[in-house]
Parts: C-alpha cells; structure tokens; sequence
C-alpha cells in the first residue's frame, strides 16, 4: 500500500484467509514510532473498513461490555489474538473511547499533579466503567508508543481509517452471477478496493430486500473476504450485519 502507515494492512487480509499466515502480522512492542503507527493502523483499518465501524468507540464498547466475543466473526477473532494478548488493546480501546481533542501526554505516575482521572474518564468517556479505568490508569504505558499516551492521537490513527484514496481503480474486473445473488470483484490495487465496491453498487441490478454478496480479490494481496452493503448504514462490510451496525449510532 502507499500509505507507510497501512503497511501492515496486506497481512491481515492474507491471515484472514489464512489463518496460518497470522504470524506475519507484527505484535505489540516496544520499538520505533513508525513500527507503532503502522501496527496500530492495522487495527484501526480492520474495524473501521472491514467491519465497517463508523464508530470505533462505539462497537468497542459494546464487544468489551460482552465479554469480547469472537465466534461469529473472524474479525474480532483475529482482532483478540493479535493485538488482545496482554491486554495490549486496551490503550487502542481507551484511545476510542476519549471526548474529541482530549489527550494525555504521560501516565499518571510521571506527573505530579494531573493524569487521566478515573472518575473523569468513566464520566466523559464511552466506557462508563470507573473501576476499568481505574485498573488502566494505575497499569501506565507499557511501551514507547501506544495510541493512548502522548496527545489526543498521537499516532495520528484517525485519519488512517481505510484505503488512502476514493477514487475507482482503472481496470477492476467484475462478474455478476444474479441467480446467486453474487458478483466477484478484482480490483485494480489495494488502495482501491473500498472505492471500486462502492462504484460496483451503481452496476448491480435491484434485489428486492435482499443483498449482493460481493467476492473481493487484489491481484498482489489476494482474497479480501466476501462483502455487503448495508441498508441501514450505507458502508460495506464483512461478517454478520449485527456485528456491523454495533459500530454505529443507528444501533440504537
């Protein structure tokens, strides 16, 4: 991909087609803030373009408050293997869950008088949990770079949520099987997938209240999952559209 902060994005489609290829996608560590930037993204870009999360906080929520469950999505199975282990998630969760331009530059333990306040977070935050927070504030920061410590977004993950561009690849092949309500689609580049599927929406015939299925390849990354849109939220996503729509105010 184009964008160095997306650079870890092919590996996580080629484990979800492949979970023996789940290696390949670099674990939580201390090292660079380029290393950083690019692991968190992938996160970011998983739920947001995959699951079609528009909000991120929001469907975090809802996963933490059951218990974070992974059977009936692939995803979130992926999502808890590859960043969950140690609880490492955590700082991308409470990122999610902070007002709009509210950051903090240290852990509590680094400064004298100030730090995320539990009481605070549980009260502003999308996670209402005071004890959770609270568990989280005393842990402080485990590594150098993480999406949580050092200003409202200092890895700069919201505006690496998806595929660098919206404009259609050039020569995307298409084919539509209308019996099957199915229709495979080869993009032109990884940057483009998400903008030839919303392209492709014009070409596909009507179907009453039922959906396309649409079959995603990369001709470099290879299979990109099976894809619908949805009526409700207009976005593209895989897996189930209950999981989908946990991302997103409509829920409600």
């Amino acid at each position: 991909m184009t964008d160095p902060w997306l650079r870890d994005v092919p590996a996580v489609f080629r484990a979800l087609a492949d979970p023996r290829l789940e290696s390949a996608i670099p674990r939580p560590m201390t090292g660079p803030l380029e290393q950083a930037c690019a692991h968190w993204s992938a996160l970011h870009y998983t739920l947001s373009s995959l699951l079609g999360w528009a909000s991120v906080g929001r469907g975090l929520a809802w996963w933490y408050a059951a218990g974070k469950p992974v059977d009936d999505s692939p995803v979130l199975a992926l999502v808890q293997r590859v960043w969950g282990g140690d609880d490492l998630i955590d700082y991308y969760a409470a990122w999610s869950w902070l007002p709009p331009r509210v950051g903090y530059e240290l852990p509590q333990s680094a400064v004298i008088d100030g730090g995320p306040s539990p009481t605070w977070l549980a009260r502003h935050s999308r996670w209402p949990d005071e004890d959770w927070w609270r568990s989280f504030v005393r842990r402080g920061q485990v590594h150098h770079h993480d999406p949580f410590y050092g200003g409202s977004d200092p890895l700069h993950l919201s505006i690496h949520h998806g595929p660098p561009t919206t404009e259609p690849s050039e020569n995307p092949l298409v084919h539509l099987i209308p019996e099957q309500r199915r229709a495979v689609l080869v993009t032109g580049g990884l940057d483009h997938w998400l903008a030839d599927l919303h392209a492709l929406d014009a070409r596909l015939p009507p179907i009453g209240d039922r959906s396309w299925r649409v079959e995603v390849f990369d001709r470099r990354t290879g299979y990109l999952g099976v894809y619908r849109r949805s009526r409700v939220t207009g976005r593209w996503f895989t897996g189930r559209h209950a999981i989908h729509m946990r991302g997103h105010d409509a829920h409600d």
